[in-house]
């Protein structure tokens, strides 16, 4: 079932230099460049507009939309009447958001606590988290959410069954809980079921499940201990879904972990549980990891992607995944992109938003429940 959403003009979506599904890379008073303002979720996608508004469209069982109802929607609809959002990020089945006086909200899915307001109980409204205002990022993954306080501290809740919290328990929490007791962190990124991040100082580092080696320290052994990524000092930011892409500051562009389908871009299948360079290029300028399928812009506004593509993902006009980066059409105006479970979204530099792949619940957002291999606009 379908509710159609408010005629949307074609260049109304806020600018972003960077846009993360799983990353949140801090977001301040006035909404720094990196905020993270269009992100995709699993069967949804949500976006902060230029007037402070908040929108999300696609699956809505959960009440992850927001709007006060569990129905799908197949065009952007409005999250309350608020026109103070700064940042926001959509998991599994559920959405997190921080508005600009620092306070910390959450909608949808709780069974595991992922909510962070206590409760398991599902809800269909922005419900604050604590009575905190010093929130600077959230990020939401599949079960568990982190997020990054003004100080630098670094909190998580929500499933917890593999140390994914970095308290170093394995025990869920309803609430948000210390990560360790540095202060140093400055964005963090949750994953299937591990979670990775960074300090001040640009190293690394993650915990949690590391099956097929999305921990990066070169073993397949899950850590309830944050564990360093190397010993590189330069890394810029990182994106996590079941597998984790990273950026340095010299602009190479970095993944490993799970590869069954090429989403690593490193030319094979196979995983890896150490860094491994993707390309020669040293332009790339973000990326954003979905379950199963990578993207990325580079400094020339040109956008790439590669991994699963049966739902067209990739935005090539084929349903053919590819294991090495591929580039979405001849454009060089692409400003952000996010990659959800199985559908991407992104926006070009004229404020038009832009989406393609799976659409079985309306997370394209152009009225109709159609897939499509290429981008289509948003609210044209």
């Amino acid at each position: 079932m379908t509710m159609q959403g408010r005629s949307l003009g074609p260049a109304v979506w806020i600018l972003v230099a960077l846009s993360l599904a799983l990353t949140s890379c801090g977001g301040r008073e006035g909404a720094s460049p990196t905020s993270p303002l269009l992100v995709a979720g699993d069967h949804h996608t949500v976006a902060i507009k230029r007037d402070g508004t908040l929108w999300a469209w696609g699956w809505n069982y959960f009440g992850q939309l927001g709007n006060g109802t569990n129905i799908d929607a197949n065009t952007p609809v409005q999250v309350g009447t608020d026109t103070r959002w700064l940042s926001v990020s959509a998991g599994y089945g559920y959405t997190m958001a921080i508005k600009k006086d620092g306070t910390l909200w959450a909608w949808g899915w709780n069974n595991y606590g992922q909510l962070g307001i206590g409760t398991n109980k599902d809800s269909n409204k922005p419900v604050q988290v604590g009575a905190d205002a010093e929130w600077q990022s959230v990020s939401a993954g599949r079960l568990h959410t982190v997020a990054i306080k003004k100080d630098g501290t670094l909190w998580a809740w929500g499933w917890n069954d593999i140390g994914q919290l970095g308290n170093g328990t394995t025990q869920k929490s309803t609430v948000p809980v210390q990560a360790g007791t540095d202060a140093n962190w400055s964005s963090a990124a949750p994953g299937g079921d591990h979670t990775v991040a960074i300090k001040k100082d640009s190293t690394l580092w993650a915990w949690g499940a590391n099956r097929s080696g999305e921990l990066g320290d070169g073993t397949n052994k899950s850590s309830l201990a944050r564990v360093q990524v190397g010993t590189d000092t330069r890394w810029q930011l990182a994106a996590a879904g079941w597998h984790t892409a990273a950026i340095k500051k010299d602009g190479t562009l970095w993944a490993w972990g799970h590869n069954h389908f090429g989403q690593l871009g490193t030319g094979t299948n196979a995983n890896s549980n150490t860094p491994v360079e993707i390309s020669s290029s040293t332009g790339w300028r973000s990326v954003s990891a979905g379950g199963q399928h990578t993207v990325a812009i580079k400094t020339d506004g040109t956008l790439w992607a590669w991994g699963y593509n049966n739902f067209g993902q990739l935005g090539n006009g084929t349903s053919t995944d590819s294991r090495t980066p591929i580039q979405v059409g001849k454009d060089t105006k692409w400003l952000s992109a996010a990659a959800g479970t199985w559908h991407t979204v992104a926006i070009k530099t004229d404020g038009t938003l832009w989406a393609w792949g799976l659409n079985q619940d309306g997370q394209l957002g152009n009225g109709t429940n159609r897939n499509s291999r290429t981008p289509v606009q948003i609210g044209r």
